[in-house]
């Protein structure tokens, strides 16, 4: 994230070493006997540099994050950049039907993800420009385009999935803002002082050019009305993807038309 009001550790991700040899490899590389495999995250190495400033001892964290799969090397690194940007837009899609996980972007039925979330998803895609060409975002994201916080804020409430009213949703919830203190400061500003400076009250301007950001052209919809707003979003999205991946759309309604054949076998069980 550019401009932060500190940096607090480096991260640097890799992939496909022996676990042990590769700690050492880096502690001697950084001239440091401070470093080891993390215990609860185990695809992390953390290693302590001594960096004296002004005749004082300073240590700098650097984290070493491990990709297991060479193949998703691009998407994890989309998902790290400008301080973990992809949690944003993963809340941004989250109500509208998609998921981002570590192993790429997934569309879910909805008439199985409350039941079963995981079994509910259909994979998409796992190139970064695939969910920014759903969220209608050009690629600077993955191209380190940016050089302020703003321009990043600014590039993502541009897209066509942005409602401020999400994150007033989200912050009412219980215990979200104890989740949200535990991601970067650049995201929790974003959220709790960005978002409503911009968007009073968390809320499009009645004026705004944006009250009506759908691809579709609607004006029926009102995204002040954030339910409704977000199944009217969903549908459209929906649509977007099974446009762009015909593979995608085949494999959800056959995923679909089994849970109603399922469901049909057990009422005629009963």
């Amino acid at each position: 994230m550019p401009k932060k009001n500190d940096y607090g550790d480096i991260d640097f991700l890799v992939y496909n070493f022996p676990w042990e040899e590769t700690v050492h490899l880096v502690k001697d590389a950084f001239k440091t006997a401070h470093g080891r495999r993390g215990y609860l995250t185990n695809d992390c190495m953390y290693f302590a540099v001594d960096t004296p400033c002004d005749g004082e001892d300073y240590f700098i964290q650097i984290d070493v994050k491990v990709c297991f799969k060479p193949e998703l090397f691009e998407w994890y690194t989309f998902e790290l950049s400008y301080a973990s940007n992809s949690k944003i837009i993963g809340s941004m899609v989250k109500p509208l039907g998609l998921t981002i996980d570590p192993e790429g972007i997934h569309i879910r039925v909805k008439d199985l993800e409350e039941t079963d979330h995981n079994e509910s998803m259909v994979w998409i895609s796992k190139d970064p420009k695939d969910i920014l060409r759903i969220a209608g975002l050009d690629f600077r994201i993955v191209k380190a385009g940016f050089s302020t916080k703003e321009e990043i804020y600014k590039y993502l409430t541009s897209s066509w999935l942005f409602n401020p009213a999400h994150f007033a949703a989200r912050l009412a919830e219980e215990n979200y803002q104890d989740r949200l203190e535990e991601r970067s400061a650049p995201w929790t500003y974003f959220i709790k002082e960005w978002v409503p400076e911009h968007y009073p009250g968390y809320r499009f301007t009645t004026s705004s050019p944006e009250t009506v950001k759908l691809e579709d052209g609607s004006t029926e919809n009102n995204p002040q009305d954030l339910q409704a707003w977000y199944k009217h979003t969903r549908s459209v999205v929906r649509d977007k993807v099974f446009t762009m991946f015909p593979n995608t759309a085949e494999q959800y309604y056959t995923k679909r038309a089994a849970i109603s054949e399922s469901s049909k076998n057990k009422d005629w069980q009963i």
